[in-house]
């Protein structure tokens, strides 16, 4: 541990209170864990490799400091990720602090989000936002996206036209280019608003010059017309949420100081995924001299190319003066050889990559170390262990042979766990799919296929509505929602005229319940005609919403499956639902003060996705012995397994040099325009400074260094046995192709070789 200039090592070192000595008895820390737990303030920054139990540590340093009341009167503040980590920690503190016969208080677990939220939430009018503001979920937020998008296109279409393929555009360039800018809007929108840089003044700083930025230019100009969207329905997206909590501690000191002495602790966990608003937040809540800790692993940084995360906030954190720094190198989770060979990988990649900047961006020079002898999470011996690798001939082929040995080795090691890692949800689908013919028995953790996610997004609108039935466009939004479930056979009539009635319907509970005497047309827009299937479809719409409302006094799940047995008639679709009411009935019972608008909220993040696509609404998903897990490479961090398959390893999903073929890019606009457009960016800000490469070859080389981190991460999934494996021959677009091995393959498989352990 490298200790502060003023930290004596006395202070971290000495005798700890009599509350100390009964949690010891309770949790016995290892070296790097002491250090954490042994902290007396300041700045600390802590660097912990996979399975190194630091969970563990904050849990008993958060109630350590509780116990020994160090707060003075306000509370540990606990900011990590994803709600179920939330939920995890608050519990695992509580439980901590029941044992010692002590109240269940003194701390405060949050997201990022959440924490924004609180801030906002109890001070609108001192940053301009209206007092009943609405914080657009992802689904609310890719909606206006869309619009923009659309409004983008049917103004522009001479410039993108112009980017096509062909010489003329056709329909199918016209919805694969409204697919880049939506992706290169959504890319531009989120790391314009972490630097808290506005539409207009990022097109000032574009300048005037067409050709100069194509793709950041026409970011920023989707950008504008987002946020007109947003600003015109009273909205916050979640970034917007974040910028103005930093606005408001920033510009009114006395809140700021009040809020740091609410929590004169900050614990920050998962900090590689930080991005730069979160930074900014946490060192305004902490304060000149405050105690901030910042734990996180930078080599399982494995966000930075899709959202505003940068594993450098968390590595320039470690590397200041006025850091005391811990290192949590010791694990107990896999075995020595799986453990040398992820060692083997950081050290490769430090030294021997080709490239300088994936040499220096791609790991921090850390290495696990197993866990001493009278340590109660003991490694696997390596007499027990086995590292595999194969090659197939094609995809197929791998598939085939993975959901064979995966369900063999599960019926015949029903104690045991097992998982397949695939690099994307569409490789998991299809994997899925194999395992299902196989007749395996398997959970599986995918990002949601449309298909499904249609069924969640209708839920959570007319749950929605049901929130708030008289909120701006409400009525719109549920119609739209409920055109592809639409109830009886004469159709929903012409979507985009009845779109356009209940979006100028200014009085809802007007059409929703007229007046004695009075017509349901009344409380529509006067216009010349309305067709009689449009009349029809907007009856039977306020039919059912009533039906809905009725039911609004009814436990969530129950209010949610009312809706699904009046809308789904296939069973797969009704599997959806029920899935989704026990994952909110959990969330309810969790949060007994969360009314229907907050339940609605997080129903929708996990249809988005944003909740580890609902892995608590049962615990069968979750690592079960005798059942085969699939899920991502991203979504497998966290977890463990005793045999892990790790597929597609290939050249294709893992370039190694700027030569290499990249997803995502168009050789006819010259490259990846997502990737372009950030790269652009970031160098219109300073922050990438002088390169002796390209804004595309920049990310291109980000890129490599995020998947080598990738490959890490699944890698350290695996406690006995893991199997790496990829294909010669890859489904690209409607057939087969080559796709080389990847040359990080080549060196695990040979550095096994040398070392005889595979």
């Amino acid at each position: 541990m490298r200790l502060r200039p003023e930290t004596s090592a006395s202070s971290d070192f000495g005798e700890l209170s009599r509350v100390v000595e009964s949690l010891s008895r309770r949790f016995e820390p290892r070296a790097g864990q002491r250090e954490i737990v042994a902290y007396q303030g300041g700045l600390l920054g802590v660097s912990a490799v996979p399975g190194s139990g630091k969970t563990a540590a904050i849990v008993a340093l958060a109630t350590r400091l509780i116990a020994e009341r160090r707060a003075e009167g306000g509370q540990v503040l606990i900011v990590t990720y994803q709600n179920a980590a939330v939920d995890n920690v608050r519990a695992r503190i509580g439980q901590r602090l029941q044992e010692m016969d002590m109240l269940p208080v003194g701390y405060d677990v949050r997201t990022l989000h959440s924490l924004a939220y609180s801030i906002v939430q109890a001070n609108p009018g001192l940053v301009g936002a209206a007092a009943e503001f609405t914080v657009l979920d992802e689904r609310a937020s890719e909606s206006l996206l869309d619009k923009a998008v659309r409004t983008w296109n049917d103004d522009n279409k001479g410039v993108w036209g112009r980017l096509g393929p062909g010489e003329y555009v056709d329909q199918q360039w016209e919805q694969e280019w409204r697919d880049i800018a939506r992706k290169v809007a959504r890319t531009v929108i989120t790391t314009a608003k972490n630097r808290r840089l506005r539409a207009e003044d990022l097109l000032a700083r574009i300048g005037g010059r067409e050709d100069d930025n194509q793709f950041l230019r026409i970011g920023a100009e989707i950008y504008r017309l987002y946020q007109q969207q947003v600003e015109t329905i009273g909205g916050l997206d979640f970034d917007d949420l974040v910028w103005m909590a930093v606005e408001l501690l920033q510009q009114y000191p006395d809140l700021c100081s009040r809020y740091r002495r609410r929590w004169p602790f900050v614990l920050e966990d998962e900090a590689q995924d930080s991005v730069p608003l979160q930074e900014e937040l946490i060192a305004l809540l902490a304060g000149p001299g405050g105690n901030w800790i910042r734990v996180g692993d930078p080599n399982q940084a494995i966000m930075s190319t899709f959202t505003a995360a940068d594993p450098r906030y968390l590595r320039d954190f470690l590397d200041r003066k006025d850091v005391a720094v811990a290192e949590m190198t010791i694990s107990g989770r896999c075995a020595p050889k799986i453990m040398d060979l992820a060692n083997f990988l950081v050290e490769w990649a430090a030294v021997e990559h080709p490239l300088t900047e994936v040499r220096q961006r791609a790991f921090r020079p850390q290495q696990m170390q197993p866990t001493d002898h009278g340590d109660p999470q003991q490694n696997p011996a390596d007499a027990d262990s086995i590292i595999w690798f194969r090659e197939y001939n094609n995809r197929h082929d791998e598939f085939d042979s993975i959901a064979r040995r995966a369900k063999g080795f599960a019926e015949r090691n029903p104690n045991l766990t097992v998982a397949v890692l695939v690099p994307t949800n569409r490789i998991g689908y299809d994997m899925a799919e194999r395992l299902r013919q196989a007749g395996a028995d398997f959970d599986e953790v995918l990002q949601s296929p449309r298909s499904a996610r249609r069924v969640g997004e209708a839920l959570c609108t007319v749950l929605d509505f049901l929130a708030d039935p008289l909120g701006r466009n409400q009525l719109e939004q549920s119609y739209r929602a409920l055109v592809g479930f639409w109830p009886r056979p004469s159709g929903p009539g012409n979507e985009e005229a009845v779109a356009m009635l209940l979006r100028s319907c200014y009085r809802p509970e007007a059409l929703l319940y007229p007046e004695a005497g009075q017509r349901m047309e009344a409380a529509l827009p006067p216009v010349d005609h309305i067709e009689p299937q449009d009349l029809e479809a907007i009856g039977l719409l306020c039919e059912y919403l009533r039906r809905w409302l009725r039911a609004v006094a009814l436990p969530v799940d129950q209010l949610l499956m009312t809706v699904a047995q009046d809308l789904l008639v296939e069973e797969v679709d009704m599997a959806r639902a029920q899935q989704l009411a026990i994952y909110v009935r959990i969330r309810a019972d969790q949060n007994t003060d969360w009314q229907l608008p907050e339940l609605v909220r997080e129903l929708s993040e996990a249809v988005q996705g944003r909740a580890g696509a609902l892995a608590e609404a049962e615990d069968a998903l979750g690592p079960q012995p005798g059942r085969i897990f699939l899920t991502t490479m991203h979504k497998a961090k966290g977890m463990e397994w005793d045999l892990v398959y790790v597929m597609g390893v290939d050249g294709d999903w893992f370039p190694h040099d700027l030569d290499a073929r990249f997803l995502g890019e168009y050789e006819f606009l010259g490259g990846d325009p997502c990737e372009d457009a950030k790269a652009e960016l970031l160098d219109l800000l300073g922050e990438i400074g002088s390169s002796r490469l390209s804004a595309t070859d920049r990310s291109h080389a980000e890129v490599i260094a995020e998947r080598l981190r990738l490959l890490y991460v699944a890698v350290t999934r695996a406690r006995r046995y893991l199997v790496l494996s990829w294909s010669r021959q890859i489904p690209r677009a409607t057939r087969m192709q080559p796709a080389p091995m990847a040359e990080v393959f080549r060196q695990l498989q040979l550095y096994c070789e040398q070392q005889g352990r595979n």
